[in-house]
Order: structure tokens, then C-alpha cells, then sequence
């Protein structure tokens, strides 16, 4: 997996939001898990993978019962950059591959959202990363991400553009498709600059999705209690939704 969005992080956190509802959406995900086995108590160490510019581990580093001790692994040495900024001081970062990273530490629960997963472009890549996932965490430790479905996918390349202002910026998204399973975002952003003129940045990202069945089907060679969820946390049509979150669990 090669780095990506280095050249929009600047800009990534005043489009893709502050993470604070992500972060409380995750949050209640974890301690519904974990209330499960009450036995373990709640989470306390929490790795964040793909976790960009640290909008949803700033966020559950802040609150929730005295907050998470968070850590963060992204490819990205740019987006690891804005991370350090806004999290606590002396918080771990990792620059690593989701595929194949190995850290000295264990967690009690390990999130990858805003569909981080989506940007493996293989299976097999999938299934490294749910391995490398399982081999970091403790047991009864909790595993919580989310995918675009592939009728996302599909949806988002039947459109023309998507075009928002942000600040005294642009940002404009076309989503491509030559064979139905790998979907190219071409993103621009037109960047203000103090003359008034713009500065054009510009970003491809690869993305594709799976059947749900398929992804459970994996993540029971690692963990137990699979659930499927919508946005709002009720139970899931993998069908009918853009966007559904997964949780598990790594076997005591």
C-alpha cells in the first residue's frame, strides 16, 4: 500500500469534519462490545489504524470516562504530521503499512474508520490487515471499522462531480470505473492563495469494496461476535447502505 493524501492533509479536516461524532459513534460501538463480557471492564488502550489526521483519537483521547489512551498508524507522513499537532503530547504514532505493521504494544480495542479498510485493493490485503489486527490486540479486545459497500461505489461513479466549498476553497470529486471493482477518486483542490489566485492540488485514490458475506466470512478465522450496524447503530442491509460499520472480537 503506497502513501496517500499527503498533499491534502492541510485541507482534510475542514472537509471531512471535526471527527467528534465519528468518535462518539465508535465510542458507544466499543462499550456495547464490551458490556458483553463485563468481566474486562471498559477499553483503555485504543490504536487508531489509518487514522489520518487524528480527528477521532484526538476526540476519544479528550472525553469518555477519562479517555482512551490512543495511538495512531497511518502511511501517510503527512497526514502523521497534522496528527501530532492536535494529540496529546508524547501520543504514539506509527508511519506503517495496515497490511503488515508490527508494534511492540497490545490494545484493548483497535478502530479504522472513514472506510480506511476500502483503500486495500486486493482480498488478500484485507485479510492481512483483520491478521495484523487480531495479533495487536488483547484477548476480548475489540476490532470496530467500517467499509463503503460496493453499491457505494458503484452509486458514486454513476454521478457526475461533487463540487464543496470549504473556507474560501474547492474541493471537486469524480469517481471513475473501468471494470466495476476498482474505483479511481480523482480529487482536485482549488486552494486560495494570497494573491487571489488559486493553487490547483490534485490527488488519485483507488478504492473497492466486497460483499459483506465474504468479509464476515473472514474475520471468523480471528474473531467471535460479528455485527453489521448502519450509521444510526441499528442492525444492517449491507444492500441497502452506503456505509456499515463491523465489530468483533479477538477470543479470550
Amino acid at each position: 500500500m503506497t502513501a496517500t493524501y499527503d498533499p491534502l492533509a492541510p485541507h482534510y479536516d475542514a472537509v471531512a469534519g471535526d471527527g467528534v461524532a465519528e468518535a462518539a459513534f465508535v465510542h458507544d460501538l466499543i462499550r456495547r462490545r464490551r458490556l458483553i463480557e463485563p468481566r474486562r471492564g471498559r477499553a483503555v488502550t485504543l490504536l487508531d489504524v489509518a487514522c489520518g489526521t487524528g480527528a477521532i483519537a484526538a476526540s476519544l483521547a479528550g472525553g469518555y470516562q477519562g479517555g482512551y489512551q490512543v495511538s495512531g498508524l497511518d502511511i501517510s507522513p503527512g497526514m502523521l504530521a497534522v496528527a501530532r499537532a492536535k494529540l496529546p503530547a508524547g501520543t504514539p504514532l506509527y508511519q506503517a503499512d495496515m497490511t503488515s505493521f508490527r508494534l511492540d504494544a497490545r490494545f484493548d480495542a483497535v478502530v479504522c474508520a472513514y472506510q480506511g479498510v476500502n483503500h486495500l485493493l486486493s482480498f488478500p490485503a484485507w485479510e492481512s490487515f483483520f491478521r495484523c489486527v487480531y495479533e495487536h490486540l488483547n484477548a476480548g479486545g475489540v476490532f470496530v471499522f467500517d467499509i463503503a459497500t460496493v453499491g457505494h461505489l458503484v452509486r458514486m461513479a454513476g454521478l457526475e462531480k461533487i463540487v464543496q466549498q470549504f473556507e474560501d476553497n474547492y474541493l471537486l470529486i469524480r469517481v471513475y470505473t473501468v471494470d466495476g471493482a476498482v474505483f479511481e477518486w480523482r480529487i482536485e483542490v482549488y486552494e486560495l492563495q494570497p494573491d487571489g489566485r488559486y493553487r490547483l492540488l490534485t490527488q488519485v485514490v483507488e478504492m473497492t469494496s466486497f460483499p459483506v458475506s465474504r468479509v464476515r466470512d473472514a474475520l471468523r478465522r480471528w474473531f467471535t461476535g460479528i455485527g453489521v450496524t448502519g450509521g444510526d447503530g441499528s442492525p444492517a442491509d449491507p444492500d441497502a447502505e452506503d456505509r456499515i460499520w463491523l465489530t468483533c472480537v479477538k477470543p479470550s
